[in-house]
């Protein structure tokens, strides 16, 4: 089966639910913002994507609530996670390392900075972490995929 790569200028959209440890959180999510590329070779005049340039990216200050228990918002970091099926066994740079492919939503790891809480009684939300997913659209003029050389 074919998968697009992922290349400079996709764009991550981080899904505003989060998973629940007893209660899930919301975010606000930042808009949806174009990944960089580093692979070191270009498809359809972009550079690809590895793992790394995605997973080292940061976005601190997102906004979130856990309603209805903490509806003051709190802030946090968001992380993201490429996902073995989002990793193309068969397509690799030159130093080896995977390329990204669009293989379903990427992993998402949200960790509060400011908890989110309520005024009255005073309260914080006590999570350390949320988990979630973020969606990656790959835009293209026209299809560009990797696949096994038949």
């Amino acid at each position: 089966m074919q998968k697009l790569v992922v290349r400079e200028g996709d764009l991550v959209t981080i899904q505003v639910t989060l998973t629940e440890p007893p209660v899930g959180a919301v975010l606000t999510p930042p808009l949806p913002f174009p990944l960089q590329g580093s692979a070191g070779f270009r498809v359809e005049g972009h550079v690809a994507c590895v793992p790394g340039d995605i997973e080292s990216l940061r976005i601190e200050g997102v906004p979130y609530v856990v309603p209805p228990a903490f509806p003051v918002p709190g802030a946090g970091t968001v992380e993201l996670k490429v996902p073995k099926r989002n990793r193309a066994q068969y397509a690799r740079t030159t130093q080896g390392k995977e390329v990204v492919v669009d293989g379903g939503p990427l992993e998402l790891v949200f960790t509060p900075t400011k908890a989110a809480s309520i005024l009255n009684p005073p309260a914080e939300d006590t999570e350390k972490e949320y988990e979630g997913t973020a969606v990656l659209t790959c835009v293209r003029a026209r299809p560009v995929t990797a696949g096994p050389a038949t």
